[in-house]
């Protein structure tokens, strides 16, 4: 399966002349000539950029309007995608990672196989602009890079790892003083000649139902209009800053248990009830575990494909025309 999702992903190509025709884009032939960069001695061409883009589109833009701003924008990331390509490229050659033909041979009887015929492929493939052959050494390029990543650029974290990392920098995983609280909000509906009035007389009604005993997790669910109200109005744990310092002011005031009164703020009418205090604290380990594995995963391998990059540049000049 892992497989599979790597072969699709490498062959946007031939995605691009399938599934994006119903953009009526039209590569001009002539684009092949116009050279709009240099890696090295590898010329990259408006129609490689045009290609590029037209796969792009619909990743960033689908059924959305595509302004000229945004094909501007669009086909800068398609420039610096090709160009990063190429400069991973070139680390992959000099860092002697190879693809066997064998396994390419395998992929195309794979591809021929998937679009019923090497003639159908071969097809879908010229509408991209190149021929099967040139597909054949841009599927290499494309899996020689993937194998670069894997081995110099995928990183794979232990717990222990992970522990370290928190002992060393616990002062990142601080948290301030939070209260559990479950909320009913009335608004003010600006757009009737008595809505203070109307939402005042609302939340005195769920106020005098709290008073009465009746549970704050049912009041809310009849009469907030917080989007907290299908959840009995709970927002689990908040920081100062959640709410207004109005509110504020009154609610961190509170014991567990305790419930505000009615708070009158120039958006409307609120009732907190406070159901835990929690005093600033370090969050524990296993709590930000897997958040921590995820973010300094990406924090790392993002650092070690900048390397690869910067790496290249040192010997690959890199020349962008008509920016």
């Amino acid at each position: 399966m892992v497989r599979l999702l790597q072969i699709l992903m490498v062959l946007f190509l031939i995605k691009g002349a399938v599934a994006y025709q119903g953009f009526s884009w039209k590569i001009d032939p002539e684009m092949k000539k116009k050279v709009v960069a240099e890696v090295g001695d590898v010329k990259i061409t408006e129609m490689d950029v045009q290609r590029y883009m037209k796969v792009l589109l619909p990743m960033n833009y689908y059924h959305r309007t595509v302004t000229d701003e945004k094909l501007k924008e669009l086909r800068k990331k398609a420039l610096k995608a090709l160009i990063d390509r190429e400069l991973l490229y070139y680390e992959a050659k000099k860092k002697g990672i190879k693809i066997p033909e064998k396994e390419i041979d395998r992929l195309m009887d794979e591809l021929a196989k998937r679009y019923k015929s090497r003639e159908k492929l071969e097809e879908l493939v010229k509408q991209t602009g190149i021929t099967l052959e040139e597909f054949r050494e841009e599927l290499k390029k494309r899996l020689m890079i993937d194998k670069l990543l894997k081995e110099y650029v995928q990183v794979n974290l232990t717990e222990k790892d992970l522990k370290e990392y928190y002992e060393k920098n616990k002062y990142k995983f601080k948290e301030p003083e939070s209260l559990k609280v479950r909320y009913i909000y009335i608004k003010v509906d600006p757009t009737k000649p008595k809505g203070r009035q109307i939402a005042r007389e609302r939340a005195e009604k769920a106020y005098k139902e709290i008073q009465e005993g009746k549970d704050f997790g049912d009041v809310a669910y009849k009469y907030s209009d917080d989007l907290s109200r299908i959840k009995g109005g709970e927002l689990g744990y908040v920081h100062k800053g959640r709410f207004e310092k109005k509110i504020e002011e009154e609610i961190y005031k509170l014991k567990p248990g305790e419930v505000s009164g009615i708070i009158e703020t120039e958006l409307g009418f609120h009732i907190v009830k406070v159901e835990d205090k929690r005093p600033e604290r370090i969050v524990p380990f296993d709590k930000i575990k897997e958040k921590l594995r995820k973010e300094l995963t990406e924090k790392l391998q993002q650092e070690k494909y900048e390397k690869l990059l910067e790496d290249a540049k040192k010997d690959v000049k890199v020349v962008i025309y008509n920016k």
